[in-house]
């Protein structure tokens, strides 16, 4: 099992665990899901397992649990979020949402669609109704539609033509919601054949006789839960009372009714054949394959005595192996005569973050950092940390810290004077504040590309400065080799005074085992040098063969940023007065939140940080989509108050 993962590019134990748990969750649910899998290539087949297994969780959520639809509900609605709040982060703890998001960063899947599901499942849990044909086809289109794109989208990925579109699942509106997950296919996607008439409804269709299949075969299980998923129009034709489900009562209407329908969705299956001929070999196989285990299990929908004992009807090994021997030996056929080229097309492997490995050995002269970190120090004025509700606690927070000139040039001194305080004061109290309060990420802007127009003079102050505050020992410096700070840089090289560069990388290499706060500091900085870099480095693989452009995504790209590892930042604070973000992170800092400050960064310290830290806990946070509540900090604080 595990050269799947190898092949597919995973390495990683976690995300193996992760992927293994989608895959037990597809076996166990998805029988017919789970068997087609076992006919793609291996590197296609986690992919597979984790949008399914998605699908599963958020559906149980619905359908399972508490009686209260009201705690199913909230619990839908946290994983839901819990998923967004991962894809931003990257990663998760939780097995099925750690795998789907590895899934759609690896192939360059959109996001979108999630609240339409949501929407969906959540009038499930209300109690939903069908009163004709279309509205439960429309129905089945929007829970199932986000899923079968995205598993298409990968499957154009991986090099086949998949002419599938979302004008095939357009219904009521629907392509209104799905419209993103078209855009990421990008101009060079394959075209499709027909978007019109009878094969857009043929697509349709057979999506339709798939859903009834499920639904026939969930009767038992709907109607214990209280639920008739037919719809009205149905049960009106045969003259089946809505009472004679609910109770389990298998009247003859209603044998007569499962029987019926189940040849209607065998009939849709029949019509839609032609569909796999325009599918690359092998998954016509696959599409086959699924539509005849479906008919399998109509075939014994239609010979249960009683379709409406709860619990869902296994297909039997017989019948299951007269469908998969033949499709296994078909399939196999069909990738030798006709491979794809993998190697190119399939995600890339895992990229191993900067702790995976450790930095040489210290350089001869460097200092020794075998004590256990040292406390963060309390501020003079015995100030504590305010406490900010868990989710109003931003992971990474970037600043740019201005105004040290200005502060300076007020007091009669040297514009030197104003960056030396800046670094020995200002930063070295904020980094305090950052453990204190539990931050997980700080960048600092100390020099940009564009800070070499500045006078000679100031800049030579400059480097020394920089290169004394990082070379120098604790009580001299920046006081943050001692304590639980790992220290990075980030920027370009070339350029940088070989002292400053070399103190740089000895505290890099000092600090690398770190654990705390996470202090990159920007030097010879620059947004657009950064990501100018990261393209050309791009090209010289992809000339190289080792990367397929067409395959490009934005977790591949990030790979060749100056720390790909860094994650989004969530919070940008500006000091000194100015309003704009001077090119900095501009990768990362897309959808920052943004505060600035009229005070001068050598004025600035923790107490400015935990302010700013107050106010982004306020605010509500979007990313494009809908309003997530927060926990009401001034509750937290009233709280706070009345306890003491």
């Amino acid at each position: 099992m595990f050269s799947v993962y190898r092949k597919a590019g995973i390495r990683d134990r976690q995300l193996i665990a992760a992927y293994e748990a989608c895959r037990r969750i597809t076996r166990q649910a998805g029988g017919t899901e789970y068997a087609v899998s076992q006919l793609m290539v291996p590197a296609l087949r986690p992919a597979m397992w984790s949008l399914y297994a998605c699908g599963r969780v958020t559906d149980d959520l619905a359908d399972t649990g508490p009686d209260d639809p009201e705690d199913r509900a909230a619990r839908l609605k946290q994983w839901v979020a819990d998923l967004e709040e991962d894809l931003r982060q990257g990663t998760s703890g939780d097995p099925v949402r750690c795998a789907v998001v590895h899934t759609l960063h690896q192939w360059n899947l959109p996001a979108a669609g999630w609240h339409r599901v949501l929407a969906a499942h959540h009038q499930d849990i209300q109690g939903r109704r069908f009163a004709t044909w279309d509205e439960w086809s429309s129905y089945s289109q929007s829970v199932n539609a986000v899923y079968v794109m995205q598993g298409a989208l990968v499957l154009n990925g991986a090099g086949m033509s998949v002419p599938v579109r979302l004008g095939h699942f357009d219904l009521n509106g629907w392509t209104d919601t799905l419209r993103n997950l078209v855009a990421v296919q990008g101009p060079a996607a394959p075209v499709p054949y027909h978007v019109k008439g009878v094969e857009l409804r043929t697509w349709q269709l057979w999506l339709d006789a798939f859903s009834l299949t499920d639904t026939l075969e969930d009767l038992g299980q709907d109607a214990a839960q209280r639920r008739v998923m037919l719809p009205a129009e149905a049960l009106d034709e045969f003259g089946v009372r809505a009472g004679d489900l609910l109770a389990g009562r298998c009247t003859p209407a209603v044998l007569t009714m499962v029987r019926e329908l189940a040849l209607r969705a065998e009939r849709w299956f029949t019509t839609t054949a032609p569909l796999s001929g325009g599918l690359h070999p092998a998954l016509s196989v696959g599409l086959q394959t699924v539509t005849a285990l479906c008919k399998a299990r109509l075939d014994g929908i239609r010979r249960a005595r009683n379709p409406l004992r709860p619990g869902r009807p296994a297909l039997s090994r017989l019948a299951r192996a007269r469908v998969m021997l033949p499709a296994r030996t078909r399939a196999a056929l069909a990738w030798s005569l006709c491979p794809v080229s993998l190697g190119h097309h399939a995600p890339a492997p895992d990229a191993p973050t900067s702790a995976a490995t450790p930095p040489p050995d210290p350089a001869p002269g460097t200092r020794p950092r075998s004590s256990p970190p040292r406390p963060p120090a309390p501020h003079p004025s015995g100030v504590r940390p305010p406490q900010l509700p868990a989710d109003g606690l931003p992971r990474h927070v970037a600043i740019i810290m201005d105004g040290n000139g200005r502060w300076a040039t007020d007091r009669g001194l040297p514009r030197s004077e104003g960056h030396r305080a800046g670094l020995a004061d200002a930063l070295t109290d904020v980094v305090h504040g950052a453990l204190e309060i539990g931050l997980g990420h700080l960048t600092v802007y100390m020099l940009s590309t564009e800070n070499w127009k500045r006078s000679v003079d100031e800049l030579n102050v400059l480097m020394e400065l920089l290169t004394g505050s990082f070379a120098a020992p604790d009580d001299r410096g920046l006081a943050v080799a001692s304590m639980d700070v790992r220290v990075r840089w980030a920027g370009v090289a070339a350029g940088v005074p070989p002292e400053l560069a070399a103190a740089l990388s000895a505290l890099e290499r000092e600090t690398h085992t770190r654990t705390g706060l996470n202090l990159t500091v920007c030097v010879n900085y620059g947004g657009r040098a950064e990501l100018t870099e990261a393209a050309a480095r791009f090209a010289v693989d992809a000339v190289a063969g080792r990367v397929t452009p067409s395959r490009l995504s934005e977790r591949a790209f990030a790979r060749y940023l100056h720390q790909p590892d860094l994650p989004d930042v969530d919070l940008l604070i500006r000091t000194g007065g100015e309003q704009r973000v001077s090119n900095f992170l501009p990768w990362q800092a897309a959808y920052a939140e943004l505060h600035f400050t009229d005070t001068l960064w050598p004025d600035f310290d923790r107490r400015d940080l935990w302010a700013a830290l107050e106010d982004y806990a306020r605010r509500n946070r979007r990313h494009g989509g809908v309003p997530h509540q927060r926990t009401d900090i001034t509750a937290v604080h009233a709280e706070e108050t009345r306890t003491t």
